[in-house]
Parts: structure tokens; sequence; C-alpha cells
């Protein structure tokens, strides 16, 4: 969840870090598990010799030929055994220990055709491989349920739930510094303020503005309006800056019967604070710029927003701003 501010109080933060600010954000990244990887590579090959002897047939090959293709299959075997060490994957290892079993099963079998498990690893004499029945050996190769056969059907397995692990994917903390030059933000802090003042602006009830105490508060507030809401000195190209000047300049006659006015180069807005607040023009003006759901202060609320957002992005800093003018 987005850390939320108002927003002079993210202007404030931002002021305070060296007008910078850090965020802190999690990222996903998918990536390879490159111990799985190595395993994949190895159970190929373990792969490869169990279906080489899974298509041996009764003395279909010479003895010696078949020795050599069993000791492939025990080494392989260990080899596959040993990378699997480094994979944390369930599945991968929950097959990998199904194929465990079906060698402990088979141990005495095994034993006879002369493959042993020594210190965790098998071992392979050809010696007693060369003398061993045939039956004894037709019993762990051939057929579905042999020992060769469910082999297969276990690497089968093994192969899909590595796919499935290959990737996988991690989140990182990552920290992102954006830095604000000084006179963007201070930008942002006066047509935050214009916003501000203009939607306190529109609370005042117009028929209220013969009690002084009202309107010594409104003094004050057009006159921060006079000084946020009309910036030239803008260094940051905005098109919202452009246009909430705009639409001041296009108000400046109804404007001026409220006492603002501009000064002869357009550069700043005044207020003047003799101005008569009790005549019905400068009340019904007032109406029409800051009454409720007027044209002119809906669209300098908007316009001060969308500068705060343009320069501020607290989209691009993991922030959401509390609407203060709402």
């Amino acid at each position: 969840m987005n850390i939320q501010y108002k927003p002079f109080d993210l202007i404030n933060k931002i002021k305070d870090n060296n007008y910078s600010y850090t965020h802190t954000f999690g990222k996903r990244v998918t990536e390879a598990d490159t111990n799985v990887e190595k395993l994949q590579d190895k159970a190929g090959s373990f792969r490869k010799s169990v279906k080489k002897l899974k298509r041996y047939t009764s003395k279909g090959i010479s003895r010696d030929m078949l020795s050599d293709q069993v000791e492939d299959f025990v080494k392989s075997y260990n080899t596959m055994k040993n990378s699997s060490e480094a994979v944390t994957d369930k599945d991968v290892q929950k097959q990998l220990s199904k194929l465990e079993e079906l060698f402990s099963d088979n141990q005495k079998n095994l034993k006879k055709i002369g493959i042993e498990n020594v210190n965790g690893q098998y071992t392979f004499d050809s010696k007693t491989f060369s003398e061993a029945a045939d039956k004894t050996i037709d019993a762990l190769l051939i057929g579905h349920d042999s020992l060769i056969g469910k082999a297969d059907q276990i690497m089968r397995k093994v192969e899909e739930s590595a796919e499935d692990a290959q990737y996988l994917t991690s989140e990182y903390k990552v920290n992102r510094t954006l830095n604000y030059k000084e006179t963007d933000v201070l930008m942002a802090a006066f047509t935050t303020l214009a916003g501000q003042v203009t939607s306190t602006l529109g609370l005042v009830q117009p028929g209220s503005l013969s009690d002084s105490t009202v309107q010594d508060s409104v003094k004050l507030l057009l006159n921060s309006f006079a000084q946020s809401a009309y910036r030239t000195d803008s260094t940051h190209k905005s098109e919202n800056i452009d246009r909430l000047n705009e639409l001041c300049l296009s108000r400046k006659d109804q404007l001026a019967k409220l006492g603002l006015t501009f000064d002869s180069g357009q550069k700043n807005m005044v207020f003047d604070d003799s101005v008569d607040m009790t005549t019905a023009d400068f009340q019904n003006t007032y109406n029409e710029l800051f009454g409720k759901n007027a044209a002119f202060g809906k669209a300098v609320i908007e316009y001060s927003k969308n500068i705060f957002n343009d320069i501020i992005q607290p989209d691009q800093i993991g922030v959401s701003v509390i609407d203060a003018q709402a």
C-alpha cells in the first residue's frame, strides 16, 4: 500500500530531504534457477541410460555390452543424485525421493547383479554382474513394473517437475530517488496553495461579505490567490501552468472587480485590499468566479492539482496524495 501524504506534507518532506524523495519498492524478477538447470542436464543423461536398458530383451545383447550399459546407468544416477542436493523445489525432490525408494525396494536383486549402495553412492561390480542369473537381470530390466520400467515413469515426472521449477520469481528491494529543482518545488507549493485558497473561497457565502471579520479573512485569501494562482516565473515547462495563467488573464476584467489586477507587463497579479466588498457588483462577481460550482474556481483547482502532479510525480515515487481541496 502506498504511503499517503497531504500535498504540503509531501512538499515539506521533499524539501527536508535536500529536494529529493527516495522510494523503496519491491521489484519482482523472473530468473532461471541454475541448480535446477544443472539437474535437468544430469537427469537427461540418466534418462538416456534408462531408455537404453528399457529396450533390453532377454539375451538380446551380449552380457559385456549390457554390463557397460548398466555401469553407465549407475554412474549417471550417482551424478544426477549429487546435482539434486542443491535443488529446493519440493515437487522435484518428491519425485527424486520416489526414485531413491525404488532403488531401496529392489536392493536385494540389485546387489545380485553387482549394484550396491555404499555410503550413499551406488557402486557397480562387473564381475558380480557377469555371474548374475538371467532371470534376475530380466526381472530388473524387462516389463512395465520392473525397476527400469518404473524408473522411466518416475523420470518423466522428474523432468516435468524440473521444467516447472526452472524459472523462479524473486522479489528484490530497490531504492529509487527522484531529484527535484528547488524552483519547481516552489512552483508546486504555490499552485497547491492556489487550489486550497480557491477551495476555501468557495465556502464563503457572498451575502456574508458585509461582516467585517469575514471581509478580513477573504482579503487574506484573495491576497494569497494573487500571489499563488498567477505565476510567470516558472522554469518548469507545463501546459497546465500556461493554462492557469491564461485562465486568469481571460478573466482579468472580472478579477479587477474583486481588486485583483495585473501589472503593466502582466508578470504579476496583485490584490488591492481597499476594494469595497459590500457592493452588489463585487458580490455577484465573487459568486461567478468562486461560488459553488463556479467554472473558474473549478478550473483553478483542477489546474493546480495537475501542476502538482506534473512536478512532484507521486506515482513515480510510490505515494498517494490526499486531496486537501475536496
